[in-house]
């Protein structure tokens, strides 16, 4: 990895986008993203469907659920652009 990419992530957190994390693959996938990142993190959702092992991966990471579809997302950038 490139030391400028290094430097860059290592004073910022994550958005998440479109991210299910109900696999332990996805999960570890995530961790090892976020670990020399200092955060903070976050991670659009859809409001239901979440399984418990996601609920307890957000809670455990520090990850900050944001109850919004990634289209509606969307829509709201696409606006404000």
């Amino acid at each position: 990895m490139p030391e400028i990419v290094r430097a860059r992530r290592t004073n910022c957190g994550f958005l998440f986008i479109g991210c299910r994390f109900d696999d332990q693959m996805l999960r570890l996938y995530a961790r090892q993203i976020m670990k020399r990142s200092k955060g903070p993190y976050f991670a659009l959702v859809e409001p239901e469907g979440l399984t418990r092992n996601e609920l307890r991966f957000f809670e455990t990471e520090a990850i900050t659920p944001l109850a919004v579809s990634p289209a509606k997302f969307a829509e709201r950038l696409a606006e404000l652009a």
